[in-house]
């Protein structure tokens, strides 16, 4: 047996290849037979009693990013995924040695099932590359010639928090404007005729903003079940972009903040669908708002080229690198559970069925600049 005698967390200890090699063998000939495992839909691999795996499913290898060309005989878990901590400095033993290790789920129900010979549970793990694995774990412990190895088997429910992450944020929204609607309906009785005037147009717009929401909600989902049509028509760059600011202006992300829209802003006729190009505005809009802070300004502008037409979104507020790299992952927040959605969505519309590109540039002394592109003709 190898021995490594640093760790902060799990025992670093591994065994050498030849060992590894005879567990291999024995665990895909054991009366179990391998074979079931493999032809599982679900990742499934075996790790012997240091954490080292010893057999891995097809579905495992395709789980992992060119898994199918990958020897993962000997690696621990975390080093096959690539998390960002099996191969830190601070691991000295690789996957479960780092300190950050005290806090992974994945690693903490292998142990418990080695202990105590079942365990279940999710987890995170952040991978190079800004992706995450967002899991169910299910670890049981088995005997195979007087060995002791654990089966690990994987239920990927990215799907699942990503469709409970926009219900939140959903529902979030919907109560502040209904909120609004109330308060403003309660309100009204006590004022002049010239004030109830004033308040019955917020009404109106914050009924269009609910039913924007609501709209918009149901856009997504179809979105990621890639169930979309767009449909084009023809909108006014300016004016389009003006309703926006006007919208996002009386949702509550906007207060202590201003949005306007810039002087030299040019509009031009070009095709889009109304509901998508919303759903993308009112996100890098909103972004904005909620990236500046209290008495900041948000500035939306458009402008055009031969066969073009572009829309940016400008907060007064740098990113850190860390943020800025991470900005358009599906899972990454800045803003904590249920947030932080509207950048990923934004390009997921804008490339995906727009037909355009989206960018952003960001520095300490500019700010911050969302832009998107389109074809003036429609995709």
């Amino acid at each position: 047996m190898a021995f490594v005698n640093e760790t902060h967390f799990a025992p670093p200890e591994r065994l050498d290849r030849e060992t590894l090699k005879t567990q291999a063998r024995k665990v895909a000939g054991a009366e179990y037979p391998a074979a079931i495992l493999d032809g599982v839909s679900i990742p499934v691999f075996v790790l012997n009693a240091n954490r080292q795996i010893v057999f891995a499913n097809s579905a495992f290898r395709q789980f992992v990013p060119n898994g199918e060309t990958l020897d993962f005989i000997g690696q621990r878990a975390g080093e096959a995924v690539a998390c960002i901590h099996a191969d830190e400095d601070e691991a000295p033993g690789g996957c479960g040695t780092a300190p950050a290790c005290r806090d992974c789920e994945a690693i903490a129900s292998v142990l418990r099932a080695q202990a105590k010979g079942r365990d279940e549970r999710t987890f995170q793990l952040a991978l190079h590359g800004g992706d995450a694995v967002n899991a169910m774990i299910r670890a049981t412990r088995i005997e195979v010639d007087s060995e002791s190895f654990v089966i690990v088997a994987l239920v990927d429910i990215k799907d699942t928090l990503w469709h409970r992450d926009i219900e939140r944020a959903f529902l979030h929204d919907v109560m502040n404007i209904a909120g609004s609607i109330r308060s403003s309906s309660e309100a009204i009785a006590h004022f002049d005729p010239e004030t109830q005037k004033a308040y019955m147009e917020r009404i109106v717009v914050a009924c269009d903003t609910l039913i924007t929401e609501i709209h918009s909600h149901r856009l997504m989902i179809h979105a990621e079940d890639g169930a979309l049509e767009p449909a084009y028509e023809t909108l006014d760059s300016h004016a389009f972009l003006t309703d926006m600011a006007v919208i996002i202006g009386q949702h509550t992300v906007s207060r202590d903040r201003r949005i306007e829209v810039a002087p030299d802003a040019r509009g031009v006729p070009f095709q889009s669908d109304r509901g998508l190009l919303s759903r993308v505005l009112i996100n890098l809009l909103k972004n904005a708002l909620e990236a500046s802070d209290p008495g900041g300004t948000v500035t939306a502008n458009t402008g055009y080229t031969d066969d073009a037409v572009w829309f940016s979104i400008h907060n007064e507020t740098a990113m850190p690198n860390d943020v800025a790299s991470k900005i358009f992952r599906r899972f990454f927040s800045t803003k904590g559970a249920s947030r932080g959605i509207g950048t990923y969505a934004a390009k997921l519309l804008t490339e995906k069925y727009l037909g355009g590109k989206i960018g952003f540039s960001t520095a300490v002394d500019t700010g911050t600049t969302f832009t998107v592109t389109y074809p003036r003709s429609g995709r």
